[in-house]
């Protein structure tokens, strides 16, 4: 037996469907038969079966499915301490809010498919309060979002890299841009754009608006931050940005951030996965060097607002 014969068996056990299975290993499903089979032949039993239109392990095949485990996490851990980083290969699929991959942390994600150019990197941009569900579904190996604050529980690991505040952005021209301290009650009857509905400080900023009786005059929900910024720009509306976005953001320059005085937002930008998921080397490296990343982007943040 040998490793990708391991983890085809872990994978097939773990999703219970050859062709989930086939696309998260990007082999082709006779592959992972064959696979199978030689481990059959190896052990001399049984180890999966199909019932109910389902691949189940067999009873022998949950037997060895622990030993598995411990032999793919041997091999791995023997790859961190011995092998050479730079010849990493491999993929790892990565789920995580626009404004977290696809702009603030979008040069460490360059960088790290540059140094390894053997690793396949797949970013999906999707709204953070959509990750779980695709780690649940084993769709991605890992999540990139922002959480209001750092929370424990038995299903997943969280990485944290920093702690941001999220901004009021608008064009010059919005009458408030002028206004040397802006509160909750100066947002009356104002136009805005979000990206989700469900985005995690979207969520708080809209809850507080409502406790305290502030009624917008509009609310468009775009998904992309780039058409959040195109829309302020055309109609002065106004945008909850996170702070480490703004400058990788185009023609977000030109905007002005309002002085939000109010109970102003913050959340944690983190790194998700689940914890009874054996981490791959690729996965491990990118995890070290995003803290690596973050660490840096905290001492060099001229604002001194981002915090680790």
């Amino acid at each position: 037996m040998d490793t990708k014969q391991i983890l085809t068996f872990i994978t097939l056990a773990e999703t219970s469907n050859y062709i989930k299975a086939a696309d998260r290993l990007n082999y082709a499903p006779s592959t992972l038969a064959k696979h199978i089979r030689c481990l059959e032949e190896e052990l001399g039993t049984k180890l999966v079966e199909h019932r109910d239109n389902r691949i189940r392990l067999t009873r022998e095949g949950e037997r060895f499915y622990a030993y598995a485990q411990k032999l793919l996490e041997t091999y791995w851990e023997a790859m961190e301490k011995v092998a050479d980083p730079a010849c990493l290969t491999g993929g790892v699929r990565i789920a995580g809010g626009e404004p977290i991959v696809g702009f603030s942390l979008s040069p460490f994600l360059l960088d790290f498919s540059n140094q390894y150019p053997k690793v396949s990197v797949n970013v999906q941009m999707i709204c953070c309060a959509r990750v779980p569900a695709w780690l649940r579904g084993r769709e991605v190996d890992m999540g990139y979002i922002y959480e209001m604050e750092q929370m424990e529980d038995d299903v997943f690991e969280r990485v944290s890299l920093y702690n941001e505040p999220v901004w009021l952005v608008t064009t010059p021209g919005n009458p408030l841009a002028e206004r040397e301290q802006v509160c909750y009650q100066d947002l009356q009857d104002q136009k805005f754009a979000f990206t989700y509905d469900d985005c995690c400080f979207t969520m708080a900023f809209r809850d507080r608006m409502r406790q305290r009786g502030i009624a917008p005059a509009s609310e468009l929900f775009l998904g992309s931050v780039s058409a959040v910024i195109n829309s302020v720009t055309q109609s002065d509306r106004i945008a909850l940005i996170p702070h480490s976005t703004l400058p990788h953001i185009p023609g977000a320059s030109g905007l002005v951030r309002l002085n939000w005085v109010d109970e102003p937002l913050r959340s944690w930008v983190q790194i998700v996965y689940d914890k009874n998921r054996h981490l791959s080397h690729v996965e491990k490296e990118m995890i070290r060097q995003a803290r690596q990343y973050a660490a840096a982007l905290v001492e060099k943040d001229g604002e001194g607002q981002l915090h680790a």
